[in-house]
């Protein structure tokens, strides 16, 4: 079995689950309730969204960790239990997790703004991730996925935690912004600056993940590609931008949308694709078709 680094050397896409919330909301998870303390609560339902993904065709499947650091879980009032709460996800992934594919540790933002914007100091906020980060490492987890970041200097310090802690491979995304000055997060890092940082950081991956629907995706992909030829990318679509209708949250781009958009989608040559809010098993198995088709082509 090659590990993750290899399977990204080899220039096969490999292919990321869909949204991990929205199936958990489907499964009873109310809101304002912490997703992490399901894995211990409600173990069977978390086990049934990577077996679900895993079923569909996804290569690797994300841990429902993405609050499992120290400072998002205190939150909730569970900062003394990020070991137990990570350390369940790992193992409840790895149980479903067929011969031949991934689990990767979800890493997300803590919601905190750090100096000078915020009170929490580079320090802090590399101590939070580093407790999740060791609850992880030694779990048979395959590697990271940081995701969903806005501020570079939050990420940096989840990546610093990675690299003291663990010998694990990473991807590592952001979420970016469409306006007139190009793409850009909210916190105002751009693509040429989170690829350049994230690179030299030692990211396997580099790309975006949340907020914008598969066509400004693919604009993301295409610039990162014009930036370098050998960057492995990584986009992790949205189902489209949402709407609200009778009190519930619609997504407009099902997998056939996938279809229509395939070549744009492929050419700019990514190396990680999968899918992010409102999407699902039937759109990942969408794009194991595409994937497929795209390689028996090739």
């Amino acid at each position: 079995m090659p590990t993750l680094s290899q399977f990204i050397a080899s220039g096969k896409v490999l292919l990321l689950d869909g949204a991990t919330g929205s199936c958990l909301i489907a499964a009873g998870l109310q809101p304002g309730y912490c997703p992490e303390l399901w894995n211990i609560e409600q173990p069977d339902k978390v086990k049934n969204v990577a077996r679900s993904y895993f079923e569909a065709g996804s290569d690797a499947v994300l841990t429902n960790t993405f609050g499992g650091s120290l400072l998002k879980l205190r939150d909730y009032g569970l900062e003394d239990r990020v070991n137990e709460l990570n350390e369940a996800a790992a193992k409840l992934a790895l149980s479903v997790k067929p011969s031949g594919r991934f689990v990767l540790a979800s890493m997300g933002p803590c919601g905190k703004f750090m100096e000078p914007f915020g009170e929490i100091t580079s320090d802090q906020m590399t101590q939070s991730f580093a407790a999740q980060v060791k609850s992880l490492a030694g779990s048979g987890i395959d590697g990271f996925m940081l995701e969903t970041f806005t501020a570079l200097d939050e990420l940096l310090c989840a990546i610093q935690a990675i690299r003291e802690h663990s010998s694990l491979p990473f991807f590592a995304s952001m979420t970016f912004e469409h306006s007139s000055m190009g793409f850009n997060t909210m916190m105002g890092t751009s693509l040429a600056e989170a690829a350049e940082e994230l690179s030299r950081a030692g990211a396997l991956a580099v790309g975006s993940n949340c907020g914008n629907g598969l066509e400004k995706m693919i604009n993301v992909g295409k610039e990162l590609r014009s930036l370098s030829r050998d960057l492995n990318i990584l986009i992790k679509s949205n189902a489209g931008e949402p709407a609200y209708t009778d009190g519930c949250t619609i997504y407009p781009e099902g997998s056939g949308f996938l279809e229509t958009l395939a070549d744009e989608l492929f050419s700019f040559r990514p190396s990680v694709l999968g899918g992010c809010c409102g999407t699902d098993p039937e759109y990942i198995r969408c794009l194991r078709r595409l994937i497929d088709r795209r390689s028996r082509v090739g």
